[in-house]
């Protein structure tokens, strides 16, 4: 999760991923909170992965590039 956020922060999204987040529906919207906040890992094919990225306007590419950034970090 170091990896994730360092990397999310390094592409300017680090700020965004609460509101992304704050965006989901419940019982999605607290799940992912509680991922975000207490998970250790977090894996590309990862439900809430994909969910907030969506919400994010983000492209599978650009989901593997700060994935890519994150794995060097």
């Amino acid at each position: 999760m170091r990896q994730a956020r360092l990397a999310l922060h390094a592409a300017g999204l680090l700020t965004s991923i609460d509101a992304a987040i704050a965006g989901l529906p419940e019982p999605d919207k607290t799940a992912a909170q509680i991922t975000w906040e207490f998970a250790q890992t977090v894996d590309r094919g990862f439900g809430m992965v994909p969910a907030l990225a969506a919400s994010m306007g983000m492209t599978d590419a650009q989901i593997d590039d700060l994935f890519i950034a994150a794995a060097k970090l």
